[in-house]
């Protein structure tokens, strides 16, 4: 018992010491005991080096050194033809790239053999794993010239043992999706390191996953557990797209470097066919033993955490979505993460819309009606659509009803001033008493009359905000060196703050300029009036809302005053918003108007066939109070 003991303590604290000290100590301590041991003990520990020798013999060398230098060449070849190309026209990209890819890809089978046939080198086998997919980031955008030839390059990949035997195929269009052969590749060296490795190669797995994460984001990691397929609903796409099985010849495991453990190891919850409701398909590899197989939910384990340790700082839908995929009960989940994300709702906007959209999928009315009550002034313009998708979830909830009711009138007016803001920018005379009596009389005017539609442009072009041509600062520049503008060059819209920088459109990160300077107010007023007519109660509140408009800004009664309106600023980039908006409003309003029409139109008829029925006043007799008539429109078209 004491040298049980002592061998487990040895054992502890040889697991923690950097590899050069391990193979000090083996040299300066260990080795010279074999001197002072009995002939047999001697014959023993000799025979079993030697036997580990002849295993290994047939083991890749992963020389990441050499695999550098190697690429490091290719890539300043590269960096001189896309030189020489501009010079001589012509150029050896394409083969110079394909020297490159196939170097990669046999490299890429050997890291497996290392990690998943022979057992050993995890960590030198994912560091290479992370060079080779460095290098494929520089391939794909610093070695200039055209990338074309790299995305549509065709992959032929087979993972083969050593053997010969075919364990994998992929077919590939695109070198980029090489990233997918290598998270199939780290599946396989983690899931060996678990089933085989010492407690000091497993505690390392997490780290290595952590480095998944900083390189290819944590997308990558759900990707890993599938062994690169991207989601379950894309499995038949990626078989047939990107790789190809070869299931006659994985159907068996293959006969790699095994020990003691491994013969006789028997698993408790597989029979000799892999269940699928234990195993999804996605997760499992056919040529996997049943000794690897089982480590697949400490795998999914350790790939939660490191989703968790994300979404306790920044909590978002799609990481949301991706840990249901992967957990093995969604309640549980839920659950977990339930008071985890009332925690940090508060503390940012991005948190909060995360937090408003995970509530409503799982349709925690109470919750949702919690965080807005809270922190509902965190929210931005460009939340409008995960505060739509809880309110309207809220409001399928008696009591938070009214609330929900509030919220939508209160966005409705929100809108409608920032349209009248932008509106203002546009029309900046509109305001002026003389021009508002002149719209009066206007609208007064029969709506096909010429004189209307003179006045109509009159109108418009005397409320108009003249146009100024201020200097881009680019052709600023441009003159200042001598380089002469081209026609049209010399001038941008007016505030058009946008103009002097690029954007991109799908962008989250820039959507706070774009909502500063383009705020897209059809999508917002779309949204909200969509929100109101699906809640109970919504509909009476639009038409609170028309009349409030419509008497804010009356030009929207008249149809061909917001054409013409939308006409005189639709050559003007900057005000493209504007013009959308226009016509949002001008068919919000004719809708309501068409509605409070026909509602006008169907109590006239009642009140005409029934006589006899009390008019719309509260009722002597009875003590529930009666709801008002539906009132005309108070400002009509008078046409």
């Amino acid at each position: 018992m004491p040298s049980s003991t002592a061998s487990k303590r040895f054992l502890q604290v040889y697991d923690a010491l950097p590899p050069d000290a391990q193979h000090l100590l083996v040299r300066k301590h260990l080795v010279p005991l074999l001197d002072t041991v009995s002939k047999d003990a001697q014959k023993s520990t000799t025979a079993t080096a030697t036997e580990l020798q002849r295993r290994y013999a047939r083991m890749p060398s992963l020389n990441l050194k050499a695999k550098k230098a190697e690429i490091a060449t290719l890539m300043l070849e590269l960096s001189r033809d896309s030189r020489r190309s501009l010079i001589k026209e012509r150029s050896r990209r394409e083969q110079l790239l394909s020297e490159a890819v196939d170097s990669l890809v046999q490299w890429l089978n050997d890291i497996w053999k290392v990690a998943y046939e022979f057992r050993t080198n995890f960590t030198l086998a994912h560091t290479c794993l992370l060079f080779a997919r460095d290098v494929l980031d520089q391939i794909g955008t610093g070695t200039g010239g055209c990338g074309c030839s790299f995305t549509s390059m065709f992959i032929p990949i087979r993972i083969t043992s050593s053997n010969g035997k075919v364990v994998k195929s992929f077919v590939l269009n695109g070198a980029q999706n090489l990233e997918n052969v290598m998270l199939w590749i780290w599946r396989d060296l983690f899931m060996t390191v678990l089933a085989t490795g010492s407690k000091h190669q497993r505690n390392i797995v997490p780290n290595m996953i952590d480095d998944i994460r900083v390189v290819l984001g944590w997308r990558a990691l759900e990707q890993l557990l599938r062994g690169g397929s991207k989601s379950f609903f894309e499995e038949e796409h990626e078989d047939e797209d990107d790789h190809v099985h070869e299931p006659e010849q994985t159907a068996k495991p293959l006969n790699v470097i095994d020990d003691e453990d491994d013969r006789n190891y028997t698993s408790d919850d597989c029979s000799s066919i892999c269940d699928e409701e234990l195993y999804p398909r996605l997760f499992y590899a056919p040529h996997w033993s049943w000794r690897i197989t089982d480590q697949q939910s400490r795998l999914r384990d350790l790939v939660h955490t490191a989703l968790l340790d994300i979404f306790k700082v920044a909590p978002s839908g799609p990481l949301y979505s991706s840990m249901v995929s992967i957990a093995e009960d969604e309640d549980d989940l839920e659950e977990e993460l339930h008071p985890l994300i009332m925690s940090v709702a508060g503390h940012s906007s991005d948190n909060l819309s995360a937090a408003l959209r995970i509530m409503s999928l799982n349709n925690r009315t109470e919750s949702v009606n919690k965080l807005l009550r809270a922190y509902k002034h965190l929210l931005r313009p460009q939340d409008a659509a995960s505060l739509q998708f809880a309110v309207l979830i809220m409001s399928s909830n008696f009591f938070y009803r009214t609330h929900a009711i509030s919220i939508v009138e209160e966005e409705l007016l929100d809108v409608s001033n920032v349209f009248r803001a932008a509106i203002r920018s546009s029309f900046c005379n509109i305001g002026s008493e003389v021009n508002k009596s002149e719209l009066k009389q206007i609208l007064a005017l029969r709506r096909d009359s010429l004189h209307r539609h003179t006045r109509v442009e009159r109108w418009v072009k005397g409320v108009l905000t003249p146009q100024v041509n201020t200097p881009h600062p680019m052709a600023l520049a441009a003159l200042m060196i001598g380089i002469p503008l081209p026609p049209g060059a010399d001038g941008t819209d007016e505030g058009d703050m946008l103009g002097y920088i690029e954007l991109d459109g799908d962008d989250p990160e820039q959507e706070d300029l774009r909502e500063e300077f383009r705020p897209n107010i059809k999508a917002r007023l779309q949204g909200w009036v969509d929100t109101a007519v699906a809640i109970k109660g919504g509909s009476a509140m639009l038409l609170k809302m028309y009349a409030g408009i419509i008497g804010d800004m009356p030009f929207l009664r008249g149809s061909d005053v917001v054409e013409e309106m939308s006409a005189r600023i639709g050559d003007r980039p900057s005000k493209s918003h504007v013009c959308d908006a226009l016509e949002a409003f001008r068919d919000f309003c004719e809708k309501q108007r068409l509605k409070l029409a026909a509602a006008k139109g169907k109590g006239t008829r009642m009140s005409r066939s029934n006589p006899s029925v009390p008019g719309p006043g509260p009722n002597p007799t009875s003590s529930v109070p009666q709801a008002e008539p539906p009132t005309s429109d108070p400002v009509m078209d008078a046409d």
